[in-house]
């Protein structure tokens, strides 16, 4: 495909497989810096988001479960970004194959 009949589809579809994988790679560091950060400063980081964690389950084990509460959201974000760069890409084969 030298000349492709849909090039803005293609790097829309591009631009979010691009952005998924960067948020995958951000989404894991982000939690081994959550993890690091709570067994060195025992504070619960958890904010103004499901405070009651933190007093329930204790601060150090209710600030990794945030973490992987928000690594989990990051990452299902990731699979969503993936899910449009593969909707476009198979819209773009089905008018290939339908054509003729």
């Amino acid at each position: 495909m030298n000349n492709p009949k849909y090039p803005a589809l293609r790097t829309i579809a591009a631009f979010y497989r691009i952005l998924a994988y960067i948020s995958i790679v951000f989404t894991v560091i982000f939690m081994i810096f959550g993890v690091i950060a709570t067994f060195v400063s025992g504070i619960y980081i958890g904010g103004g988001f499901l405070p009651f964690l933190g007093s329930l389950l204790g601060s150090v084990f209710g600030s990794i479960i945030l973490v992987f509460i928000y690594g989990l959201i990051g990452l299902f974000v990731a699979v969503l970004e993936l899910a449009v760069a593969e909707g476009l890409e198979v819209i773009m084969d089905i008018e290939a194959n339908t054509r003729a």
